[in-house]
This record gives structure tokens, sequence and C-alpha cells, in this order.
């Protein structure tokens, strides 16, 4: 199951179109861009197309704003059906509509209700609440006060607000706590537990346990791109400011120290904030929390992949054995 439920592409006046794909589109001067505009005006990574799981959004990489519908941005920007976007040079129309399922796909999870009923969760995030564009509406329940994530079949749940129990333990809310087949969550008089849908168990399975074979850091301004390359293909995030810098501190951390080995937290605080090197602990574990739902946006299962060590006081990013890292500039 993937985040993206969408399919997006990007539309010339004269005709040919762009599809974006799981790794999105950069649109600017560099001739490597997947949309090039030899417009003088223009950065040379000036802006990037990309689906996340709440939709489509733009966000602006150069100095200059973009325009969208005709009005300057230069802040991301959520997209629909029908937008213009506009660079010096360039006029982008922008076609989203709902993607095709996949009938191969295996099954998916399951929230079998203790009270009767079974519900699945057919896409991510799976909100559930009271509210009415929730997914499971439950009367007299806060709006959106659970959310169900999947990537690389893993469930991960999330406490908005109020409180809740996972296995009778309390979850915290805003942090993103795996799930697993047979685990209960219990919340406001309801219980569910976690059951699994469907005959292919085995690859989910063989999904989950997965790490990067690869990750590709591409630098960008006000960021960066980072491509992991897994045994089912590519996954790319986008990750701003200083969560990219945790990610190179993480993937690209200073003499002594190596890729998928854990960083202690004043080797971070040197490379994320180096005029500030008293950032507390608890500053830390929020960049943390906030790159860990970046991955999980990108069908990434940012809890595993970004781990703390026992006690805290160190970060790594798990890899697989020999895996390659490269920085491309």
């Amino acid at each position: 199951m993937e985040p993206p439920r969408l399919r997006c592409v990007l539309v010339l006046p004269d005709g040919p179109s762009r599809r974006v794909g799981p790794n999105g589109v950069i649109i600017g001067r560099q001739k490597d861009c997947d949309i090039v505009t030899l417009e003088p005006s223009v950065s040379r990574r000036h802006a990037l197309v990309r689906i996340t799981a709440e939709g489509v959004e733009v966000v602006p990489l150069g100095r200059a704003p973009i325009e969208i519908n005709g009005k300057p941005s230069d802040k991301p920007h959520g997209l629909a059906d029908g937008d213009t976007l506009g660079i010096p040079g360039l006029t982008l129309t922008v076609k989203v509509e709902a993607a095709r399922p996949d009938p191969d796909a295996p099954g998916g999870f399951v929230l079998q209700r203790e009270r009767g009923g079974s519900f699945g969760v057919a896409h991510t995030p799976f909100m559930i609440g009271g509210g009415e564009a929730d997914d499971l509406i439950i009367k007299k329940w806060p709006e959106a006060l659970l959310a169900l994530h999947v990537a690389q079949g893993e469930l991960f749940v999330e406490l908005r607000t109020g409180k809740a129990e996972h296995g009778g333990e309390a979850l915290e809310p805003g942090v993103l706590e795996p799930v697993a087949i047979g685990d209960t969550l219990t919340c406001r008089g309801e219980t569910f537990t976690i059951a699994y849908a469907g005959a292919a168990v085995t690859t989910a399975v063989a999904i989950r346990n997965e790490l990067p074979l690869g990750v590709e850091i591409e630098m960008l301004p006000r960021g960066g791109r980072v491509i992991f390359t897994l045994a089912i293909g590519e996954r790319a995030v986008y990750l701003a400011d200083r969560r990219f810098d945790l990610m190179m501190a993480l993937l690209r951390p200073p003499e002594g120290h190596q890729a998928g080995e854990f960083i202690s937290d004043d080797t971070v605080r040197a490379v994320v904030w180096p005029r500030n090197p008293s950032v507390s602990r608890p500053e830390i574990n929020m960049l943390i929390s906030r790159c860990r739902r970046d991955l999980l946006d990108a069908g990434l299962p940012g809890p595993r992949l970004i781990e703390r060590a026992p006690g805290g006081g160190g970060t790594r990013l798990a890899l697989a054995p020999n895996a390659t890292v490269v920085v491309k500039s």
C-alpha cells in the first residue's frame, strides 16, 4: 500500500506532459532537472512538484516566488486539478486524478471492532474520529482523533488528541508508534484489534523487514531530496532545512563515524545547530519526530528507519549491510 493515491501530470502549453513520479519533478535551469527552462531569471533548481500523503504540492526552491494561478507564492502550496504554475518562460497546467487501484496488490490491514464489525484500512493516512471527513466515523468522538499510517507493509498509529491505549499502554499524542497484527487500540469506550486481510501475508512481511540498499542525496536550496533504493524500487523524500541537516548528520557524519551507526547527540548538534551547541534533547527528539513523519509520508517506515539508541543519546538511520551513500551536488 502506497501513500500517494493520486496521479499527477504537468502539461505544457504545446501539448507534451510530464508525469509526477515517486521522486517528484524538479523544475529549473540546470540541465539535469526533470523540466528544464533556459530563462536566465530561473534558479538552477527552481521548484519541486511532488505527491504526498495529503495530496499534490509544489515546493519553491529558488529565490524568486512561483506563480500559482497568477498569484506569487514562496512557500509550499497544495495543488488541485486545473491549477497553473507560472515560472519565467514556462507555464504548466496541473492535472490530478485518482490513481487506478492495483488488482494484484496484497491485502491490507483491518480493524476488528470488539462490539462487532470490521473496517479495512483502505489508504494512508486513515483517519478515525467524529468528523464528517474522517474515514471511520464514530459519533461523539473528536474530529481526526486517531490516524493510522501504512508504509512498506507496516502499520503505525498516531494519537492526534485526547487519550487512547495501545495494548493497554497509554499513547503519547503526536508520536508515531508501530502496531502489529493482534494488537489492540482502545479509545473512548471502543476497542479494535488489528488483523490482516488477504492471503499475501508473506509479501507484507518481506517488505516490512527490508532496509535501504542505497541512498542518494541531492542537495537543493532550502533542503534536499533523499532517494532510498529498496528491493521493490525507489522512494524519495524532500526534507527542508534542519530536517535535511539531520539526515546529512546521519548519512554523512563527521570523520570517525559511519552511516548506519548511532551518531551521538553532540555530533548531531554540531551539524544541525553549529551556533547553538546547547540545544536540548527534547528539541532533538522533536526534529527526529518531524523527519520520521516526512519519511512516512513518502511511503517509508520512518519510526523504524530513524532509530534512537536505548536510553537516548544517539541516533542512526538503519541501512542494509554494505549499503551505498552517494551525495549529488
